[in-house]
């Protein structure tokens, strides 16, 4: 559910603490994290056997993007479902966390090469590099913007009272998320297809699962993605035809020069066996206009 998993990660948050000083960033967290970073206590390469010791920023995070990802996976039925777009979410917490260091812009292409340059990670959590790479069509100004969205529909989530289903205290939250998203649904990034529109998409879901429960909520625009322009029908058609036109024409005309050799070695054969050479030359101007004739219809 997308309520546990905004739990997930509020809990995630709570055993990560960065402090910004003078001499640079100070991490103090949770050991459970060293179980998945690539180092070891020696700042080395992590062998096999050997425990994990996070040293900088970008691991500290990644490897609590593998903890959050472990925590909410599953393997059956429509939970895997559920938790392919969970892991989407997870993702734009990763990239929202790597970009609050100071100094920072990190792309999602930026974290992909970050993940990948350690073989203990690209070896024990290919699966999760995977989910990271079918992202990287996307901006990282759109990631953070869509982490935001996000992040409002998880305090909407977490004020809702399951059991008395009251809804009051994320109303003024439904509001900010709906702004947010009409925001989101009109930039010119969502396409038909792309993974913009597919977590768009996600969140309209999410919205929706809970405004079920809340009648007061406003309703979300319609989704209305952009064609991309390898999707526009008319232009690809129109294109084609093109294209068949110029073929045709230009089948006959060729076919038309590749005629003149014949007819010249047709006159040629003849003038070996005795045909006059002036009835030859009529013979051939007859021949000529006939193909001139044929080159100027077609052309």
């Amino acid at each position: 559910m997308f309520k546990n998993l905004c739990e997930a990660i509020n809990g995630i948050d709570k055993l990560i603490k960065v402090e910004v000083k003078n001499e640079g960033i100070e991490i103090i967290r949770d050991t459970i994290f060293d179980g998945y970073c690539p180092t070891n206590k020696d700042a080395k390469i992590r062998r096999p056997g050997q425990d994990g010791y996070c040293i900088g920023y970008s691991e500290t995070f990644i490897s609590a993007f593998i903890q959050l990802l472990k925590n909410i996976e599953s393997d059956d039925g429509k939970e895997k479902l559920e938790s392919d777009k969970r892991v989407q979410y997870a993702i734009l917490w990763l990239c929202y966390k790597i970009n609050q260091q100071p100094n920072v812009n990190a792309g999602i292409n930026d974290i992909y090469r970050n993940f990948t340059k350690y073989e203990y990670w690209t070896r024990e959590y290919n699966s999760y590099i995977e989910e990271i790479k079918k992202l990287m069509d996307m901006e990282i100004d759109d990631i953070l913007k869509f982490y935001g969205a996000f992040e409002i529909l998880c305090k909407m989530y977490t004020e809702f009272d399951d059991e008395t289903k009251i809804c009051t205290k994320c109303s003024d939250n439904a509001e900010e998320f709906v702004k947010r998203f009409g925001i989101l649904n009109g930039d010119s990034n969502h396409k038909e297809g792309s993974s913009y529109s597919q977590i768009l998409s996600t969140l309209s879901n999410d919205y929706g699962n809970l405004k079920n429960n809340c009648t007061n909520f406003p309703p979300l625009p319609q989704l209305t993605p952009k064609k991309s322009s390898a999707q526009n029908p008319g232009h690809s058609s129109e294109a084609i035809s093109s294209n068949s036109s110029i073929v045709n024409t230009l089948i006959p005309v060729s076919s038309i020069f590749a005629a003149i050799p014949i007819f010249l070695g047709i006159a040629y054969k003849y003038s070996l066996f005795g045909i006059d050479k002036l009835l030859q030359r009529q013979y051939l101007r007859k021949k000529l206009k006939k193909i001139k004739k044929k080159m100027e219809h077609y052309i």
